[in-house]
């Protein structure tokens, strides 16, 4: 069964050994990013210990920014609909941009996340869905605390079933802000060390996490998601 798949955020973390970022590295890196078609942020401002370049947001928690830390590129993308293949390429274009002003001599490990929606559809309520045909809960499955649970979810680890070094970490969970949602995560971590000329393995990484939700997640919830 196949499920549109809504994704509501991106973020990754390109990390590198620790440095002391030079101010002036730093707005140079903002006046190429902010002129870049590919990764443009219009607002700069200075944050413990590096930066951020952000585009201004007037709906509430949507998020679209990237942060240079002492240790780390964070490129975060949350509620603004940029698709993956976008994103992708705006994280691999600041990367360039980073690596060219900043310095920065190695990736160390890349972390990224992917967050999506999807909807079953056999039940209308993803707490039923995620108790009733994933938990096999009964009825009297939480009287002990009274009431059912405001929100239920599952988590798991697993590696890499392919040849990258991959750790994925996923979540499944209701939805507050819509019941018929079911709430999908997936953290992949790899600790292999990247060349900052490597974009194509950075790429492969990214893509390995999203794949993961397509190929391997989306799958799974398909299984219960039958009729009684």
């Amino acid at each position: 069964m196949n499920y549109p798949l809504r994704s509501i955020a991106f973020v990754a973390d390109l990390i590198h050994p620790p440095m002391q970022h030079n101010p002036d590295d730093l707005q140079r890196m903002h006046s190429v990013v902010f002129n870049d078609t590919e990764c443009k942020y219009q607002n700069f401002q200075v944050v413990p210990h590096g930066a951020q370049m952000a585009n201004p947001q007037k709906r509430p928690n949507v998020i679209s920014c990237c942060t240079v830390l002492q240790d780390r590129i964070q490129v975060r993308e949350e509620l603004t609909g940029i698709g993956m293949e976008e994103f992708r390429s705006r994280l691999l274009r600041i990367g360039q941009i980073a690596v060219t002003n900043l310095r920065i001599p190695v990736f160390v490990v890349r972390q990224f996340i992917v967050r999506s929606l999807v909807n079953p559809r056999h039940v209308q309520d993803s707490r039923q869905f995620l108790g009733s045909s994933i938990l096999k809960k009964d009825d009297q499955y939480f009287d002990i605390f009274e009431k059912d649970p405001d929100l239920l979810g599952l988590r798991f680890s697993f590696g890499s079933p392919g040849q990258t070094d991959g750790l994925f970490n996923v979540r499944i969970e209701s939805y507050a802000q819509d019941a018929r949602s079911l709430f999908l995560e997936n953290v992949g971590t790899f600790r292999q060390p990247k060349a900052v000329n490597d974009l194509d393995g950075i790429s492969d990484d990214f893509d390995a996490v999203y794949t993961y939700m397509e190929k391997r997640i989306i799958p799974f919830i398909a299984r219960f998601d039958v009729t009684s």
